[in-house]
């Protein structure tokens, strides 16, 4: 059993670079390139994990996850932003007290499977599965 991840990138080149890292490990991608499209596939299938560029045109990607975690249809997902433009304090603040981890551009890509692979250790244990990187 694998894991489904939504991803939302604007960049084409670091979606592809998710897809590639995230399919290679055993999972499922979803990508998009809006955070729209995005919600349109949300609300069709639920993902183990999003991941979510914060610098996302057309809306602050806190706005977004605040909304997925005030709907109790989504709340539990957990949500990993990946940043080109750091938070600040105040918003890493915002942004901890829901639940939201936090990762910055350029990032190492070991650190950031292991990230991945971390937010979704719960539902591995609640399921009793083991996700195994090749």
């Amino acid at each position: 059993m694998d894991a489904t991840i939504l991803v939302i990138e604007e960049s084409l080149d670091l979606c592809r670079l998710f897809e590639y890292m995230l399919r290679a490990d055993g999972f499922t991608v979803r990508a998009f390139h809006d955070w729209q499209t995005a919600q349109e596939a949300l609300s069709i299938a639920e993902p183990d994990l999003v991941i979510f560029d914060w610098s996302l045109a057309n809306t602050a990607g806190y706005e977004w996850a605040a909304a997925l975690r005030s709907d109790p249809a989504t709340a539990h997902i957990p949500v990993l932003f990946v940043c080109g433009d750091p938070p600040t304090r105040a918003e890493l603040e915002v942004i901890g007290s829901v639940g939201i981890s936090v990762i910055d551009k350029p990032f190492d890509i070991f650190m950031f499977r292991n990230r991945v692979t971390a937010l979704l250790a719960p539902r591995e244990r609640a399921a009793g599965i083991r996700y195994a990187r090749v």
